[in-house]
């Protein structure tokens, strides 16, 4: 099979997936190919491609509608019973100040590590994970699960069940040791 074809056969496939599914298989190719698929870390989106050349004169012209997503959206309330200032300990606020995140995956796996590390929740879900982002008014993606299932893809988390989602080894060391994002010095 030429690039070219795989290229055509990559497009036809990803074209029919939602947003949401189309994030879900590239994260998979990335993980599966390495360096053939780049994310950009600043955004957590793909890379930009290159352009590509435009399609000769003479080249069948694709008129296909974009299939709508009737997939419905999980709604997520708020723990009401979920006490992120809790006495004699770091709050939220404070332990996400010290760490300061700067990307949504990081958010959620310094959310993970407070809800497990320092509150001591046994079982970490979902809407905890939602509570934590409205208490530090950090915006929730718009789907929640998919973005903590990102952070399992690069590692930090694992989302196999989205009702006990636990802290990897790798997690851990992301908050432990690398936040806050140490400053670059640049060389005399």
């Amino acid at each position: 099979m030429s690039e070219v074809k795989a290229i055509e056969a990559i497009d036809n496939a990803l074209s029919a997936l939602d947003p949401d599914e189309c994030a879900r298989v590239l994260a998979w190719a990335q993980l599966k190919y390495g360096a053939a698929a780049r994310i950009n870390p600043a955004t957590d989106q793909p890379a930009p491609t290159p352009p590509t050349a435009p399609a000769p004169a003479n080249a069948p012209i694709n008129r296909a509608k974009v299939k709508s997503s009737k997939k419905a959206k999980t709604i997520i309330s708020m723990d009401k019973s979920l006490n992120l200032s809790p006495p004699d300990t770091v709050s939220a606020v404070q332990f996400a100040t010290e760490k300061s995140p700067t990307t949504v995956l990081q958010k959620c796996v310094v959310a993970v590590y407070y809800l497990r590390d320092t509150i001591k929740m046994e079982k970490v879900t979902a809407q905890a994970v939602f509570t934590f982002f409205k208490h530090l008014s950090w915006p929730v993606p718009a789907d929640l699960k998919n973005t903590l299932q990102q952070a399992g893809s690069v590692g930090w988390l694992d989302t196999s069940d989205s009702e006990n989602i636990k802290l990897t080894s790798l997690g851990e060391n992301l908050v432990e040791y690398d936040l806050p994002a140490k400053a670059k010095t640049k060389a005399k």
